[in-house]
């Protein structure tokens, strides 16, 4: 079952947010315990504008289930208001499983420090 995730953000301070995952099967929390986890944001051209993961540093797991996406204001900024596309997947135990896609808006922040 694919999750789709249609989301708002700022273009003027951090994209901070949490994800929790739960396995479709049973209801348990995925155990994302040594995953490697991406979430990229793509312009409709299909340039990526942000990749954030476990690799990076970008994306933390903070639990069971949980995952949490931070992208410093130094990187949003570089977005200019609009759509983009957004998606994000694991890979544990050779299996690359997608957790989401969908749709970034940006939008102007307009207040800048």
């Amino acid at each position: 079952m694919a999750i789709i995730l249609n989301s708002a953000a700022t273009n003027n301070a951090d994209w901070k947010t949490q994800f929790e995952f739960t396995d479709s099967e049973t209801g348990e929390d995925i155990d994302f315990t040594g995953a490697s986890i991406e979430v990229e944001v793509r312009d409709f051209d299909g340039c990526a504008r942000i990749v954030a993961s476990t690799d990076n540093g970008k994306v933390a797991i903070t639990g069971t289930g949980i995952f949490e996406l931070t992208v410093p204001a130094s990187e949003m900024s570089a977005l200019a208001p609009g759509t983009y596309k957004v998606g994000g997947v694991y890979q544990l135990n050779d299996e690359l499983i997608s957790l989401f896609t969908g749709t970034l808006t940006i939008i102007d922040g307009v207040a800048r420090l």
